[in-house]
């Protein structure tokens, strides 16, 4: 997710068009925005909002703070609590049971094969709905070179950035105990599950021998990042529906 800043001029609006925020400037295309992809709204100047859009804001967890022309704040419309908020704590309660890591170690795994076997979909597996994990995780090692294998452990770093950027929108802090604890590691644990949607491209460009690893890395993320987000988005969504399970 991502802040949107709207330097409003008159006439500017704001409306809901659910799923997303429709703004109307004046001799403009309107532009759409998600409010899935939004983390908080600032706006500079005239801008007028419906109230539906606002309540949708709050809704979505999604924060306004409206500022003078010169920049300094004028006023703040906060959301009420969400299951975006309450997603940490429910986890560190998980935890702190006595079978709480066990079960979250099992969820884990039934993602983890979720995940390999798409990827050996992906691959063209004629198994791919029952292939053991081992067996893919022996397929890719042994199909990699060296700078593959170096590839991949830079693919799964910027992944790994990624989401310690992706955790903290949804309301999990990178220094969080839910996220980052002796028990598990939470963006490390879901970086390991993307990242085997990358491997039908990375044991394809370890065959094209790529020049500069980590800038080709960084621009394959950026052309699958969308993508991305929205496994993010599902891994996330099926997190909350186990810790609702559980609670």
């Amino acid at each position: 997710m991502r802040p949107l800043y709207i330097d409003g001029v008159p006439g500017c609006r704001v409306v809901l068009d659910e799923p997303a925020l429709r703004i109307v400037v004046p001799d403009k295309a309107d532009q759409l925005f998600p409010l899935s992809r939004i983390s908080r709204i600032v706006c500079k100047g005239v801008v007028e909002w419906s109230m539906s859009a606002m309540l949708a804001c709050t809704d979505a967890g999604i924060n306004l703070i409206f500022l003078y022309k010169n920049g300094d704040v004028r006023a703040r419309w906060l959301s009420v609590g969400t299951t975006r908020q309450s997603l940490s704590q429910r986890l560190i309660d998980l935890l702190a049971r006595a079978d709480g890591l066990e079960r979250y170690e099992n969820w884990y795994l039934s993602m983890y094969k979720l995940a390999v076997r798409s990827c050996a979909r992906k691959l063209n597996f004629d198994n791919w709905r029952e292939i053991p994990i081992k067996e893919m995780e022996q397929f890719v090692m042994s199909n990699l070179s060296v700078a593959g294998k170096y590839q991949v452990k830079l693919m799964l770093g910027i992944v790994h950035s990624e989401l310690l950027v992706l955790l903290t929108d949804s309301d999990f802090g990178c220094d969080d105990e839910a996220i980052l604890s002796e028990q598990l590691d939470l963006a490390a644990d879901m970086s390991k599950l993307l990242l085997w949607d990358f491997y039908p491209s990375l044991l394809k460009a370890d065959k094209a021998n790529v020049d500069k690893p980590f800038a080709d890395m960084a621009l394959l993320y950026q052309q699958r990042e969308d993508h991305v987000y929205l496994l993010f988005k599902s891994t996330v969504s099926k997190l909350q529906q186990f810790l609702l399970s559980v609670s």
